[in-house]
C-alpha cells in the first residue's frame, strides 16, 4: 500500500461522530480545517447523516437540483470541495485534516491513495472485489453527470463498474481536508446507485470493518490513533460557521 513521502505524521486523533444534519457536518469539518494542527499530528473524523441530505459540490449550480427528481425533498447544502453532488443516506463519510507544509501537490495527492488502497484492502479481505479507477474517460464539463458517483476519476473505487468511494480535497494555508464517501447500501432517494450491499451482498452497515481499515491506515502512515473529542473553541467555531454559511441561502444558492 502506498505511503505519502513526506508526510510524517505522529499520531491521529479519531473523532467518531452519531450520525447528524448536512449543515453540521459540513460545519464541524470547516473548523477543524481552521484549527491549527499540532506538530505531527492528524485528525480523521467518521461521521454519518440524519435525516438523508444532498450535498452540491462548490462549482455545482445549484439550478441543477431539478435534474434529479428522486432528491428534491432532501435538505441541501453545498460543499466547500468540488465534485458532483452527493446523496448522502446509506454512507459512511470520512474527514483526514494533516498538515501540507513541505508537501507539493503530488504528495498531497497521494493521500488520496493511502485511503482508497486501504479500503480496497480491507473490501476484498471480506471477499468483495473491489479495485480503483485507472485511465477514466474524459468527460467535458458540460457532460459531467449530475451525481459525483456517475462520475469516474483516476483511483475512485469501483465494484462491478459502479462508484462505491470517491473523495476530494480542499486546502487552506497549512493543512489540507480531505473527505470521502463509501456507499454501504443504495438510498432510496437515488436508485440509480446500488451500494455494496446490492452489488456485493456483504452488509458493512454494522460498520464492524471499520476496526481493520483504521488499523492499515495506522500502518501506512506508521502513526498511532487517540480518541478526539472537538474542543469548547472548535464547538463555538462549528455553530458559527453553519448559521453563517452552511444554513445561509446565500452560500447554498451563490452558483
Amino acid at each position: 500500500m502506498d505511503r505519502v513521502n513526506g508526510l510524517e505524521i505522529d499520531t491521529i486523533l479519531l473523532i467518531d461522530d452519531e450520525p447528524t444534519t448536512g449543515a453540521w457536518n459540513m460545519a464541524v469539518d470547516d473548523a477543524l480545517l481552521e484549527t491549527p494542527l499540532a506538530p505531527r499530528t492528524a485528525v480523521l473524523r467518521l461521521y454519518r447523516w440524519s435525516p438523508a441530505c444532498l450535498s452540491l459540490g462548490y462549482f455545482q449550480a445549484v439550478e441543477q437540483r431539478v435534474t434529479h427528481t428522486g432528491s428534491r425533498e432532501l435538505e441541501c447544502v453545498r460543499r466547500t470541495s468540488g465534485g458532483g453532488a452527493i446523496l448522502h443516506d446509506q454512507e459512511l463519510t470520512y474527514s483526514f485534516i494533516f498538515p501540507s507544509d513541505g508537501l507539493n501537490t503530488t504528495q498531497i495527492n497521494a493521500v488520496y491513495d493511502v485511503f482508497h488502497d486501504s479500503l480496497t484492502k480491507v473490501l476484498q479481505s471480506m471477499g468483495i472485489d473491489a479495485s480503483k479507477c485507472q485511465n477514466p474517460p474524459v468527460v467535458p464539463a458540460k457532460e459531467k453527470p449530475f451525481l459525483c458517483f456517475l462520475r469516474r476519476s483516476d483511483g475512485d473505487v469501483i465494484l462491478d463498474d459502479y462508484k462505491i468511494v470517491g473523495s476530494a480535497q480542499r486546502r487552506s494555508r497549512q493543512q489540507v481536508l480531505q473527505h470521502g464517501s463509501i456507499l454501504l447500501q443504495q438510498s432510496q432517494w437515488a436508485s440509480e446507485l446500488p451500494g455494496i450491499l446490492e452489488l456485493s451482498h456483504v452488509d458493512l452497515t454494522s460498520l464492524e470493518w471499520v476496526g481493520d481499515w483504521l488499523e492499515l491506515l495506522t500502518q501506512a502512515f506508521d502513526c498511532k490513533l487517540s480518541s478526539y473529542s472537538l474542543s469548547h473553541g472548535q464547538l463555538k467555531s462549528a455553530h458559527k460557521t453553519e448559521s453563517n454559511k452552511f444554513l445561509n441561502p446565500d452560500w447554498t444558492n451563490k452558483r
